[in-house]
């Protein structure tokens, strides 16, 4: 005898066997019970949970010579020849293959025969949503008012593709796909009764494998029952299905949350050479990542060592992956580029990846792991150096007060003319230092930005800088905008960097320009002891407000 597929040999007989579909069996049931069975139903729902079968288990409780609760018998001549496929008043039609005008007006005239040796005459109309429009139309009259007799049973898996005229004449069943841990326990009895031997872990991989349907979870199950040698393992089901392991997830999960790039580019080398479908493994990520987010959020131990912000960006990112590997002409490319934007967040920049930044920095500051930065160095240019006068007696008296030596000081005094100096300030007015040093910066500027340039030279914002932040005052809103794309900034922030070394920051804002300074050359510290040092005839102070009417 020929062999018989699992799913074709465990087919449900009774309503009680279906598994996974309890609000339509009960429904049903009671109907029968009740004596109010319809004249048309339509079963919608995804493929393997059970609407052809139902409809035949409906069929036999129609035509049942002995039911029992609403249940066929499986032992009478009817239910036997249902059972076998040879019934006369069970007519099964493919609406895939019968789908014209023509079939239907066969269908029509077939209907007004009464059933042979049962009480109803069932039509199962499967893929009904395959039928033509002009087919449908033929069905309708018949369908709203067909013989006594005669019950319709339509299945579909796309109920949004028939007719609204046809839906509102058929009472509808939408199949539900069947949860995994009703999946298992139906695959456990199956697989003792077919003389089976399989492991728990390869039930539950089989079970979610098969996203609901559980014609599709027997399937994959009789094919593990021919690869394995001895028991079905999780092992052998992963080599069918071309999936991964769980700790190969984990690792990968790993080496993107600890910023590994390196590694999580090697993993997927290796699983690429191994034959793995790719744009599969990254729906397995995905699935994966969406069960450890639940698990964080819910509280339950996930292992990971991941922040929930961090959970939802990984996630994100490769949800997108998935969708683009499959139009694209690279999948494998599509992945790695994914995988490079997930572990190095800072290489983004959208949005998220400066969220991610943000969370981690976070991290590090409640974990008191973040490294400390130094102040930026300011370098100052160099001043001509003075000839010091000969020290009077009296200021070489050691016995008189010593002045604290500080950066400009000490370059003052011991007469340093290096070409940079640098200080390292805080947040003090730095503003004279840069302005000094403003005609090259904009030198270097026309060579490599000359529309950078030009946009500087003819609005001449103000400036101001505090501590590592200058700050460009524009009059016109429309130049702020102009200045304050990213790179233009990025590129300002470089040849501060190159001209007075640090970390700066570039602001570009809208405002009038600032009010001078009414500092007097006396209240200035550095001033009074260059004078001091030096006499007054020796100092000349450059940029001088009084004279040259401002600094920009």
């Amino acid at each position: 005898m020929a062999y018989k597929a699992l799913y074709r040999t465990w087919r449900p007989q009774k309503f009680q066997d279906i598994v996974g579909q309890q609000h339509i069996t009960r429904t049903l049931q009671n109907a029968l019970l009740q004596g109010k069975v319809a004249h048309a139903y339509l079963f919608c729902g995804p493929r393997g949970t059970g609407k052809t079968t139902t409809a035949k288990v409906l069929a036999k409780a129609l035509n049942c010579l002995e039911p029992a609760s609403g249940e066929p018998c499986n032992h009478c001549q009817n239910c036997l020849a249902v059972n076998e496929g040879n019934s006369v008043d069970v007519v099964e039609i493919d609406a895939a293959s019968n789908r014209g005008i023509d079939e239907i007006r066969d269908l029509r005239e077939r209907v007004k025969f009464t059933p042979s040796t049962g009480r109803r005459k069932v039509y199962i109309i499967d893929e009904v949503h395959m039928l033509t429009d002009q087919a449908f139309n033929a069905l309708l009259k018949t369908l709203e008012e067909p013989p006594g007799h005669v019950v319709f049973v339509l299945a579909t898996t796309e109920a949004h593709k028939v007719p609204v005229t046809i839906l509102s004449r058929c009472q509808r069943f939408d199949f539900r796909r069947i949860k995994p841990a009703e999946m298992v326990e139906r695959l456990r009895e199956v697989a003792k009764g077919a003389a089976i031997e399989v492991n728990e872990e390869a039930l539950w991989l089989i079970a979610k494998a098969a996203e609901g349907g559980l014609r599709d979870a027997l399937s994959i199950l009789d094919q593990g029952a021919a690869f394995a040698v001895d028991t079905v393992t999780a092992g052998d089901i992963h080599s069918i299905l071309g999936t991964v392991q769980q700790d190969i997830l984990q690792s990968m999960v790993k080496f993107l949350a600890d910023g590994k790039t390196g590694e999580a580019l090697q993993l997927v080398s290796k699983l690429a050479d191994l034959g793995k479908d790719l744009r599969l493994f990254t729906r397995e990520m995905t699935t994966f990542l969406r069960d450890l987010l639940v698990d964080s959020i819910e509280g339950r131990g996930t292992g990971e060592q991941i922040s929930n912000d961090n959970l939802f960006y990984l996630l994100k990112l490769l949800v997108q992956a998935e969708q683009d590997m499959k139009w694209s002409s690279q999948p494998g490319l599509v992945l790695e580029l994914a995988l490079v934007k997930a572990s190095r967040p800072e290489l983004g920049g959208s949005l998220e990846a400066l969220t991610q930044r943000v969370a981690e920095l976070e991290r590090q500051l409640a974990s008191g792991t973040l490294p400390r930065s130094r102040a930026p160095e300011i370098t100052m240019p160099a001043e001509p150096n003075p000839t010091p006068t000969p020290p009077s007696p009296s200021r070489t008296d050691p016995t008189e007060e010593k002045v604290p030596v500080t950066p400009v000081n000490k370059t003052i005094k011991e007469g340093i003319s290096p070409e940079k100096t640098s200080l390292h300030v805080g947040g003090e007015d730095v503003s004279g230092v840069v302005r000094q040093g403003w005609p090259d910066l904009m030198g270097d500027i026309k060579n490599g930005k000359k529309p950078l340039w030009i946009l500087l030279n003819e609005t001449k914002p103000s400036l101001e800088a505090q501590g590592n932040i200058v700050t460009l005052f524009f009059e016109d809103d429309f130049d702020v905008r102009r200045a304050d794309k990213p790179e233009y900034k990025k590129y300002l922030e470089w040849l501060l960097g190159k001209h007075f070394s640090g970390s700066w920051e570039v602001r570009c804002v809208h405002a009038k320009k600032p009010p001078l300074s009414t500092l007097k050359p006396e209240e200035d510290p550095v001033y009074t002891e260059a004078v001091r040092i030096f006499g007054k005839d020796l100092v000349i102070l450059e940029n001088d407000p009084s004279e040259t009417g401002g600094v920009k």
